[in-house]
């Protein structure tokens, strides 16, 4: 393997390298004991990097002639997780030619590997797969295994890696508990975060996130997916703060324009010393409606106090705003700076949302994390449309987006999403550290 390293293969701790089912799974991929091997692990416990990304590596440079196909739910997340790092864990004297828009590494063995985005599954069906590894298996569509991938592995004798973090108990679930018993040529794996990761990285964690998302997320337990989206939310989370006017006051927006209300959350964060608190003091919710008329209906929310008009706004939201028009030619980001720029000092904090999962899981955190600290407060009599996504809103089957069966509901929730997603990111990475304090 010596040949194979480049600056890209760093360094696996010895937690990771030394752990008995690492050990096992390393030792029947090398051997192709099975034909379909199930990873149920924690997060950044190295099942991508050491059986998904060098293990892809490994097969490039392994025989000649070969298809390995390299996937994650969609596009833009297998080319996140996967490409950057292969061109780099790819060592020159393999690589033929690389092609960014197939996503495709060609080895001068003949053999390649193609990264590819599983909602797009039906247009390489027929093709030749010698090796199809999954990266977030909980989130593909089950039939990208029914109907592609196992009939192009069963032409080949290939092998598959459907690795994940459970998603409740579904499609991912049933291959897991199918793989226990090791038969039809399934072998299931499981180890969790705490295995591997440090104490202050696992401290860390418990603090990022609430309970339910912690034992799904590090502990990959199957027992998470049926709890309500919001379920941190009780009336521990309740307050009735009033806005500091000359502090920063946020204002964090989901845009719609039809039946679907348009809904906007006005809040403050605050920290002092240690405490870092937000609370939701007016929830602004309405259908058939559009941004400038919004702007309208906030600035008379701030000018019943004439003489005491906030000093400062930051604007959070829906990324997607910019593109979004609302009956003007003015994007809905330019609309709201155009109108308060010069009301006063206005900032915009917006970022692409990833995953809606990831996203209510960041909520979660803040309104009650692993701990029982409770970051994040409402006022329940002004933020009424907020508290009833937050106790009514459901899970699709999927578990990864909300039901949209209520056209009212799901939207006052997501504004907070977004802010959270920016500020409080699971991923454990700050967006922003600038301190609004006391």
């Amino acid at each position: 393997m010596s040949q194979l390293i480049t600056d890209r293969w760093f360094t696996i701790p010895d937690k990771a390298l030394k752990h008995p089912t690492q050990i096992e799974l390393r030792n029947d991929l090398l051997s192709k004991k099975y034909l379909q091997y199930i990873i149920a692990a924690g997060r950044r416990s190295y099942k991508t990097e050491r059986f998904g990304k060098r293990y892809a590596i490994q097969r490039l440079n392994e025989g000649s002639n070969q298809t390995i196909f390299v996937g994650a739910p969609t596009r833009i997340q297998a080319e996140g997780i996967y490409w950057k790092d292969l061109k780099q864990m790819c060592p020159p004297f393999l690589v033929k030619k690389i092609s960014e828009s197939k996503l495709q590494i060609d080895a001068v063995n003949g053999n390649k590997i193609q990264v590819i985005g599983l909602k797009e599954f039906k247009r390489i069906q027929g093709q030749i797969c010698h090796v199809a590894i999954f990266g977030e298996y909980q989130e593909c569509d089950v039939d990208v295994w029914n109907e592609t991938f196992e009939p192009m592995l069963n032409d080949t004798g290939g092998i598959a890696v459907k690795e994940g973090r459970p998603l409740g108990k579904n499609h991912f679930y049933d291959d897991y508990k199918k793989g226990l018993s090791g038969l039809d040529g399934m072998m299931s794996y499981h180890w969790t975060s705490e295995e591997i990761l440090s104490e202050e990285q696992i401290e860390r964690a418990k603090r990022n996130l609430g309970e339910a998302d912690y034992a799904r997320e590090y502990l990959a337990s199957f027992d998470t997916g049926s709890s309500s989206p919001y379920y941190a939310y009780n009336e521990l989370n309740h307050s009735e703060h009033q806005l500091i006017r000359s502090l920063p006051i946020i204002v964090s927006c989901d845009f719609n324009a039809t039946e679907r209300p348009m809904s906007w959350n006005i809040g403050q964060r605050l920290i002092e010393g240690i405490e870092d608190k937000t609370h939701w003091t007016k929830t602004l919710s309405y259908p058939f409606t559009n941004t400038p008329v919004m702007c309208e209906i906030l600035d008379d929310y701030f000018l019943k106090d004439k003489h005491n008009y906030p000093e400062h706004l930051i604007f959070y939201g829906d990324y997607a705003g910019r593109a979004i028009k609302s009956n003007s030619s003015y994007s809905d980001w330019q609309i709201i700076e155009n109108y308060f720029r010069n009301k006063c000092k206005f900032e915009k904090r917006i970022k692409p949302c990833r995953s809606i999962r990831d996203s209510i899981a960041a909520t979660n955190a803040q309104l009650c994390n692993s701990y029982g600290q409770r970051k994040q407060f409402v006022n329940v009599k002004e933020c009424k449309a907020l508290v009833t996504d937050w106790n009514k809103c459901e899970w699709k089957d999927n578990s990864k987006e909300l039901k949209d069966n209520d056209v009212l509901r799901g939207h006052a929730c997501r504004a907070v999403d977004y802010y959270n997603d920016y500020e409080h990111s699971t991923r454990g990475k700050t967006t922003n550290k600038t301190i609004h304090t006391v």
